[in-house]
């Protein structure tokens, strides 16, 4: 065989692997000593001044025949040898968790050349919220069971992701002072706080702010609610406006509820009090924030169109005397006692456990 259909034969034989990064197939052993090395690019350099006419052996596309394609041969070689010889590994292999747990997967590499990418197998149990590098963080969203996989060029590993239920309580000022260190310890992980109520100024929780920041120095997952009294569209956007007051700038791991159990309210026709609950959640939602309703099971049934906000907001229902399993399965959040009692809270305390944080 003549060296330059030899050479041209080896360089149309690049190929593309997974890692994105194109690499050199087993034909550009140019010299045929069965190795892909240094020597191969010699081989090249020195036959390069026969074949300047020849635009195949261009290698890096830049319209030239030149010292350069002999560097792209040379890169080319190092890359193939960094991929196949790549080794990854995880420290946790599983971890299980609460809904609405955020936590980060890290992975070890001697590769730092090729991206690592990072796919979960249901998404709606843990998400794959941002990527850095050989980092991942993880949301958790519902109950159930998930796999991570991480891959970098050949190499796979796997994370397993078992994620229950979360024990949540939800607090206002009438619960006093509160130790936010002993709730945790408790085995509470979530926290939904009362920021205000109404559309007038100066009806925010007095102990909204102190809660917010203790319970994230603690390590809480933290929501928020707003008690409505709105009768009306426009009273629905007069509340939203002052939420947003209350809350801007916070950071929240689980959604700002509305918080809907007034008689006034219940007394109004099932539409009108749909479209209040939905103003108030979708101007919420316009302002950045996830939106989410709270109220009793009779109210929401029996008084608004419960598959229809379901199918758009959180459900978080009140109903005490039922067993998760005797709810609609709409219901993501069940607060299923008024009279819990926690370590690090004097008064007692309303009990919830959170099933989907999902729309």
């Amino acid at each position: 065989m003549k060296i330059k259909n030899k050479i041209i034969g080896v360089i149309t034989s690049i190929v593309l692997i997974n890692c994105g990064m194109s690499v050199l197939a087993t034909g550009f052993d140019i010299n045929a000593d069965n190795k892909i090395d240094v020597n191969d690019v010699t081989y090249l350099q020195n036959a390069l001044s026969d074949f300047t006419e020849d635009t195949k052996l261009d290698l890096n596309s830049d319209g030239r025949i030149d010292v350069n394609d002999v560097s792209f041969l040379q890169i080319e070689i190092s890359n193939q040898s960094v991929e196949n010889n790549t080794q990854i590994s995880i420290s946790t292999k599983e971890y299980c968790k609460n809904v609405g747990d955020t936590f980060t997967i890290s992975v070890d590499t001697n590769n730092d050349v090729n991206e690592i990418t990072f796919t979960s197998s249901d998404s709606s149990v843990a998400k794959i919220i941002s990527t850095e590098k050989s980092l991942a963080k993880v949301k958790v969203n519902k109950v159930g069971n998930a796999t991570v996989t991480v891959k970098q060029c050949r190499e796979t590993v796997t994370a397993k992701i078992k994620v229950e239920k979360a024990r949540c309580v939800d607090l206002s000022e009438w619960n006093g002072d509160i130790d936010f260190n002993k709730v945790k310890k408790s085995g509470v992980t979530c926290v939904i706080l009362r920021a205000g109520y109404g559309k007038d100024d100066n009806q925010e929780d007095e102990k909204f702010n102190e809660y917010y920041a203790k319970a994230k120095t603690a390590g809480l997952n933290v929501g928020a609610y707003w008690y409505s009294y709105a009768t009306t569209i426009d009273a629905a956007k007069a509340e939203v406006r002052n939420c947003m007051k209350t809350i801007r700038g916070k950071e929240f791991d689980l959604p700002v509820f509305l918080d809907v159990e007034e008689y006034r309210q219940a007394v109004l026709p099932r539409r009108t009090l749909t479209d209040i609950i939905s103003t108030f959640c979708d101007g919420i939602k316009s302002n950045g924030f996830e939106s989410g309703l709270y109220s009793a099971k009779s109210m929401l049934v029996d008084s608004a169109y419960p598959d229809e906000l379901a199918s758009k907001y959180l459900i978080w229902m009140a109903a005490p005397n039922n067993s998760y399993n005797e709810l609609p399965s709409f219901v993501d959040i069940h607060q299923y006692s008024w009279t819990g009692r926690f370590d690090g809270i004097s008064e007692k305390v309303d009990m919830n456990y959170i099933y989907n944080l999902n729309y």
